[in-house]
């Protein structure tokens, strides 16, 4: 007898169904299914898998280790998961850098073009008569052209009010920062949508806005630090324990 089937014996023995026992273990009832029918393709990436297993074994009285053990070595080896490997191109041994003749001449050419630049700009500025000097040989100088005095019925232009800044959007009712301490898998939805559905590593950090709700499954919740609208709930399970939470604007300030 496999393991799946074995799985499914003892809990027939207990007299639960799925869905009942789903609803001791909190795992989903399709997550259940899938291990009796020794489906890995439907479970996720381990650690978790092993989690879901081992709680399967446990709700039914069986030795866990023996369980996960037997269960897993059915499928072949999975391939470790990790940061993926960057690597450096090596350049073209044929290749040689540009001559230095090639970047003088380029500064040169540069100079050159500023320099003219700035002859163009003098002579166009010598050309121009000044208010008050000869235009031309032999002819008077212009007149002064007298000062205008203000008068005094002359109100100084009103200063335009400054515009009344555009006030802020408001934030999300309900604000949700997750940080890792190792790798967690997590599944979130915001108001109905997946946000989050994948292994988060440690250091990294995901913020979650909701107008309604936001439902979140922690694999590992030991393994992850959170805030709820900025206020600290403590930690959200122990080590290896797998969480369900639903957040609302009503209970935001009372999760824990």
């Amino acid at each position: 007898m496999d393991i799946g089937a074995e799985l499914r014996a003892a809990r027939e023995a207990k007299g639960l169904s799925v869905g009942a026992l789903a609803d001791r273990t909190r795992v989903p009832a399709r997550t259940l299914s899938a291990i009796e029918r020794n489906d890995r393709s439907a479970l996720p990436p381990q650690p978790f898998a092993r989690g879901f297993v081992r709680t399967y074994a446990d709700e039914l009285d069986l030795d866990h280790e023996r369980v996960v053990r037997e269960f897993f070595a059915q499928f072949p080896a999975e391939a470790p998961t990790g940061p993926l490997l960057i690597t450096r191109e090596i350049p073209d041994p044929s290749w040689q850098p540009p001559s230095r003749w090639l970047g003088m001449g380029t500064a040169v050419a540069i100079l050159m073009v500023v320099v003219t630049a700035a002859v163009v700009l003098g002579r166009r500025g010598e050309s121009q008569a000044e208010p008050g000097t000869v235009g031309t040989t032999g002819s008077a100088p212009a007149a002064p052209v007298a000062a205008r005095t203000p008068d005094a019925t002359s109100q100084p232009a009103a200063r335009p009010t400054d515009a009344a800044p555009a006030p802020a959007a408001p934030a999300a009712p309900i604000s949700v920062v997750l940080s890792m301490n190792r790798p967690c898998w997590v599944s979130a939805t915001v108001d109905g949508r997946r946000a989050i559905y994948r292994v988060l590593q440690p250091g990294e950090r995901e913020t979650l806005a909701a107008e309604r709700n936001i439902a979140i499954r922690f694999g590992d919740a030991g393994a992850v630090t959170w805030t709820i609208n900025g206020r600290d709930p403590g930690s959200p399970g122990a080590a290896g324990a797998i969480r369900d939470v639903r957040i609302t604007v009503e209970n935001a300030g009372t999760v824990k």
